[in-house]
C-alpha cells in the first residue's frame, strides 16, 4: 500500500484519537518507507491539530531516522504550526534560521497568524518581505490593514490604503464556485448581476437566521469600517 499525502491527512482528520506516530508504525509494518511528501502530510496534520511538540519530533525524525533533507514545504509547515499555535516569536525565529530564503507562502502564513493573534510587529516584517516577493498582491496589504483595524489604529489603516492604491492593483472580490444542474456557477461578493439574485439572497437570509438561532455570532469587525 502506498501512503500518500491525502491518506495521511485524512487519517488525522477522520481518526483524531489515533496517535500521530501510529501511521508511521503502520507504514513500517507494511514495509513502506516514508518520503518527503509523506512528511508534508504528517506535519500538516500536526498543524491542524495543534500538535506542536509532535510536529517538531517528526520534523527532526525526517533527518535522524530517514535521512530526508527538509525542503521549503516542510519548513513552511513548521512555520504554520507555530503560528497557528500562537508561538509568534518562535515562528519568526524559525524563519530566520531557515537554510533557504523563505518564500511568499511562508511569509503569508506568518502574516495570517499575526492577524489571528494581533501581532503588529511581526506582521509588518512579513508584509515588508511580501512586498518584495509579491509586489502586485494587494491581499497582503489588506491582511495587515485588518490587524490595524482590530487594534483601532485608523491612521495606519489610511496609510496602508494609500500604499495599496499606489500599487495600481485592486483586491479581487471574494468568489465562490459551486456545481449545480450540470453547470458551474460563480458568485462574487456583493454581486447582484445573477438572474436569480433575489432568490439567492432570500435563501442566504434564511440560513443566517437559522445560524443565529443556533448561537452563531458574525464577526463584523472587518466590515464595520470597510476596506
Amino acid at each position: 500500500m502506498l501512503w500518500s499525502f491525502p491518506m495521511i491527512t485524512q487519517l488525522w482528520q477522520c481518526c483524531p484519537h489515533v496517535p500521530d506516530w501510529e501511521a508511521l508504525r503502520w507504514m513500517k509494518s507494511a514495509g513502506e518507507k516514508p518520503d518527503g511528501v509523506t512528511f508534508v502530510g504528517i506535519l500538516s496534520a500536526c498543524t491542524h491539530m495543534g500538535l506542536v511538540r509532535d510536529g517538531f519530533l517528526h520534523f527532526q525524525s525526517m533527518v535522524d531516522n530517514y535521512s530526508i533533507v527538509p525542503q521549503i514545504e516542510h519548513y513552511g509547515c513548521m512555520v504554520d504550526l507555530l503560528g497557528r499555535a500562537g508561538l509568534m516569536d518562535q515562528a519568526m525565529d524559525f524563519v530566520r534560521k531557515m537554510p533557504m530564503k523563505p518564500d511568499a507562502v511562508i511569509w503569508a502564513a506568518l502574516l495570517g497568524a499575526c492577524r489571528m493573534y494581533k501581532n503588529v510587529e511581526i506582521a509588518e516584517v512579513a508584509l515588508e518581505q511580501l512586498i518584495e516577493l509579491e509586489p502586485n498582491n494587494p491581499a497582503n496589504f489588506v491582511m495587515l490593514s485588518n490587524i490595524y483595524k482590530d487594534l483601532g489604529r485608523w491612521e495606519d489603516v489610511a496609510r496602508l490604503k494609500i500604499a495599496m492604491r499606489d500599487t495600481g492593483f485592486k483586491k479581487l472580490p471574494g468568489c465562490s464556485v459551486i456545481g449545480c444542474n450540470d453547470s458551474v456557477v460563480e458568485f462574487y461578493s456583493l454581486d447582484e448581476r445573477h438572474p436569480e439574485t433575489e432568490s439567492i439572497y432570500r435563501t442566504l437570509k434564511g440560513l443566517t437566521t437559522l445560524l443565529r438561532l443556533n448561537g452563531y455570532v458574525p464577526n463584523l469587525v472587518d466590515v464595520a469600517h470597510g476596506n
